[in-house]
């Protein structure tokens, strides 16, 4: 799952994972997805879609249906998490060995490449190194900025531009929400929306002019940091914690808890509303635990009010999209003083450098992927110097900052100033692989299931965290649950369909990702390569983590995308699984580039673990019974539309972006119900 979020600590969700304050931005980890839940939330309860039950379908081909091994899924999560493999991460050799042992699995079960891709094989570029030259420069007003007060970003091209000075905020942007009509009642009447209508771009001239933005999402702090300041809450929990689990400290390690959770509202005080979290986030149920930053974060997420800014639209490279299309000349960026974590952050006002804040930092490995560049410069300003040589409306730009984060209302103006910039840069790229297979149906209309095969390598080259347990040490995370599991069981899956000897209706496409864990990249490249027919789609199935059924169950999550769904999960049952069936979409793994498209998608999921994203995510763990129960349920379903169920988008709630808080489950206002082992509806009550 991302680490991208929940994205790539996520993804967030990725999407990433930490979710909520997440992010999986599309270069963030998935235990971003927590996160993100924190500090991006829904200001709306998003009312219940209606469901709607499709006319019966004539099954044509009821027997046989596909039918999943589990020791087999296990051999191949075996071979995927072996040490050999060094935690599959996107740069490492491991990708392309790990790559071209799916592709030939699926040669062998006869699988072809889509006629459009070409080959089995599907290699997509990504942006690996960028340094600055020696020419960069911003001048204001006809003086130049002293160098050490600016850095030129990678999320721009290199190159010069001059213009007026206009201030956009934070480029920031809330969706409208759909107009009432007479079918409402009154023909006259508004629809009840959560939040007002929210555009820093509206109104505004940026065309050939150079733009100042302010970093970040109103109310929302810089993620990377809140990332980085978790991380070290839960290693300093850990390391205070090891030798009281040995002495079997039961109180002491029951107050390190609590501290622990002290530190983390303290530290999302400013951005998130920590009052009445109640006794569930506060209770320690096992001293001797793992200290679960996720699931304490979605705690927090849960409880928020206020607009969510969608955080893929609101990651620097997507604002800066933005403001190309409107014809902005250039950018000057700054991380204003309330999106820093913490006081003496805020008062040290350091520059990110050119390639901005590593999502890899809190990891422990080096930062291996650049954004591709919009088409104009961009550099970054202290905030501490914009304060100095810049007035928005006569106030200094921390001021307008704290304005616009308490009222969420524009400011954005032209500010009579001449600017001129220069962002010299030098940059190189890598190729990394894809692999996607094809099973041809009868017609052309096609059924995506995917699953990431990358991970987040080792402590050496990657992005894993050494741990020491006595008197060894495992450096590797080998990523068995995350998401050697979903691989496997996609796999699997194309096993079981050809072993059937049936040809379905609809093509089924089995996609595998790279570079999820950097920020859900393969993905992305695949749903934005011209050559993907992605208007054939009819649905996106996606499988991260479902290794590990464990108590909490199985999440589907996206339930809402479609009014289709819900009928057909009923009809397929919950296998004797405990099932939550959540409505909202989380953005932090594979399935939310085809969210973002409007086709519908479910997320097949079985939760956070005190190994996520650590070396202890080995094979052992893995839920061989819950991974044959889930296998049979994922079979059934694509088997259904495989061979013609319909289902159709159903757009989010009027001024809502069905994107949930954090982790399915976290925002019990979207999770459509909860089905126990027996079948029963346990919530809502």
């Amino acid at each position: 799952m991302d680490a991208g979020c929940m994205a790539s600590f996520q993804a967030q969700a990725s999407d990433c994972t930490l979710m909520g304050f997440m992010l999986r931005a599309p270069s963030l980890p998935r235990t971003a997805l927590a996160l993100i839940s924190l500090v991006t939330t829904l200001a709306c309860r998003p009312d219940p879609i209606e469901t709607v039950t499709p006319e019966p379908i004539v099954d044509e081909v009821a027997e046989p249906e596909p039918e999943l091994d589990s020791a087999r899924m296990v051999e191949d999560i075996t071979w995927l998490a072996r040490d050999e493999l060094q935690g599959r991460f996107t740069f490492d050799p491991s990708i392309e060995t790990s790559a071209a042992w799916l592709a030939e699995r699926y040669q062998q079960l006869g699988l072809v490449p889509l006629p459009e891709l070409g080959q089995l094989r599907v290699p997509y570029a990504l942006r690996t190194k960028v340094e600055a030259g020696p020419a960069s420069q911003l001048t204001i007003k006809a003086k130049p900025v002293d160098a050490k007060q600016f850095t030129p970003r990678a999320e721009g091209k290199a190159g010069s531009a001059k213009g007026e000075l206009v201030f956009v905020g934070y480029a920031a942007k809330l969706h409208e929400p759909e107009p009432a009509t007479a079918e409402d009642g009154d023909p006259d009447a508004k629809p009840a929306t959560p939040f007002e209508p929210y555009d820093d771009l509206e109104g505004v001239d940026v065309k050939g002019k150079i733009v100042l933005l302010l970093d970040q999402a109103p109310n929302s702090p810089d993620l990377m940091a809140l990332f980085g300041r978790m991380q070290t809450i839960a290693e300093e929990f850990e390391q205070a914690a090891a030798p009281l689990r040995e002495k079997d400290e039961l109180d002491a390690l029951a107050k390190l808890q609590q501290r622990a959770r002290e530190q983390l509202v303290d530290l999302v005080a400013p951005f998130a509303d920590t009052k009445d979290l109640g006794d569930e986030f506060w209770k320690v149920e096992d001293p001797k635990s793992p200290l679960n930053m996720i699931a304490l974060g979605s705690m927090i997420a849960a409880k928020q009010s206020g607009p969510q800014f969608d955080p893929f639209e609101h990651m620097l490279s997507t604002k800066l999209e933005r403001l190309a299309e409107a014809g902005a000349a250039g950018v000057v960026l700054v991380t204003g003083p309330r999106s820093f974590i913490g006081k003496d952050a805020r008062d040290a006002d350091a520059l990110p450098g050119v390639l901005g804040s590593d999502p890899s930092s809190m990891m422990g490995g080096p930062r291996r992927v650049v954004p591709d560049p919009v088409a104009i410069p961009v550099v970054q300003l202290r905030w501490k110097q914009a304060d100095k040589l810049i007035k928005i409306g006569g106030k200094k730009l921390s001021q307008v900052q704290a304005a616009i984060d308490a009222d969420l209302h524009p400011r954005s103006q032209a500010l009579g100033l001449e600017v001129e910039i220069t962002s010299d840069l030098v940059d190189e790229f890598a190729e990394v692989p894809n692999v996607v297979a094809m099973l041809p149906g009868k017609t052309d209309e096609l059924i995506v299931i995917g699953a990431h095969f990358d991970h987040i390598g080792n402590a050496e080259s990657g992005m894993c965290k050494e741990i020491v347990r006595k008197d060894t040490s495992d450096s590797i995370c080998n990523g068995a649950d995350d998401n050697a599991s979903g691989t496997a069981m996609l796999l699997e899956l194309a096993r079981a369909i050809v072993a059937t000897g049936i040809t379905p209706e609809r093509t089924i496409v089995f996609a595998h990702f790279s570079g999820e864990e950097l920020g859900l990249l393969g993905s992305k490249a695949l749903a934005s390569d011209e050559r993907f027919p992605m208007g054939r789609v009819a649905a996106m199935v996606n499988l991260d983590m479902v290794g590990r059924l464990g108590k909490q169950g199985l999440a589907i999550g996206g339930v809402n995308t479609s009014a289709q769904w819900m009928p057909l999960l009923d009809e397929l049952g919950n296998q004797d699984m405990e099932v939550l069936y959540e409505g909202s979409t989380t953005t932090r793994s594979d399935h939310a580039w085809w969210f973002r498209r409007d086709i519908p998608v479910l997320f097949f999921f079985t939760g956070i673990h005190g190994d996520y994203h650590r070396a202890g995510d080995e094979v052992d763990e893995i839920d061989r019974e819950g991974l044959q129960t889930i296998g049979g349920l994922v079979g059934s379903l694509i088997w259904k539309l495989a061979n013609g169920y319909e289902v159709e988008w159903t757009p989010p709630p009027a001024g809502t972006t069905g994107i949930g808080r954090g982790l399915p489950g976290s925002d019990p206002t979207t999770v459509i119900k909860r089905i126990g082992i027996d079948g029963a509806v346990i919530a809502p009550e």
